[in-house]
């Protein structure tokens, strides 16, 4: 019976990575243009900026969205919902998506990265002359989080397969950015740098 429950949920979580279910999308203020996915839309240049301090007279609100985990999202990691925001950002002539609040995911809550962004547009066009993001939205950084993120994710679900719920706990208490025996190899540390 048990090798049944087992194969059962290897075969439901196989079937959900081969659907590659996107996120959940929320919009606020604003539609993509009819016939268009996201996908569909180009990349423009566009700053990532994290809770932007601007004076509110100084810019205007063109709109938000909220990323968030549907119970079945795949395509998820912090990369893919950045490049969402982007593009959408760029349809509606943004300068800066401005993140205000973002969760990394975490095998015990979430393996998808959710946010939430507000596009915002200045009002004097001079002062969207040579932005640039925030230093932790570097497109290296994006993709080494996010390709970490994705192995922690693996390696608790095989925790999982193979030792049960314990075993998940472990490995996700293991394998945690800030845990004391992942924090000597962290990007970043000294040993890290020497093992480069």
């Amino acid at each position: 019976m048990r090798a049944q429950i087992v194969s059962l949920v290897m075969l439901l979580c196989l079937a959900i990575l081969i659907c590659g279910c996107a996120p959940g999308i929320t919009r606020t203020g604003y539609k993509l243009p009819p016939g268009k996915t996201t996908k569909d839309l180009d990349r423009c240049n566009i700053a990532i900026r994290c809770n932007a301090g601007f004076d509110t007279n100084a810019v205007t609100v063109l709109g938000s969205i909220h990323a968030y985990d549907t119970g079945f999202s795949t395509d998820c990691d912090e990369a893919a919902i950045l490049d969402i925001f982007c593009r959408e950002g760029c349809v509606l002539g943004a300068d800066i998506v401005d993140i205000t609040e973002e969760k990394q995911p975490n095998p015990l809550t979430s393996t998808c990265y959710r946010a939430k962004a507000a596009f915002l547009r200045f009002n004097d066009r001079s002062m969207a002359t040579n932005l640039v993001s925030d230093a932790k939205y570097a497109p290296n950084l994006i993709i080494e989080r996010s390709a970490a993120a994705g192995k922690r994710n693996e390696e608790v679900i095989a925790g999982a397969v193979l030792g049960g719920p314990l075993g998940a706990v472990i490995v996700t208490a293991a394998t945690a950015p800030d845990s004391p025996t992942n924090h000597a190899n962290a990007v970043g540390s000294p040993r890290a740098a020497q093992n480069r």
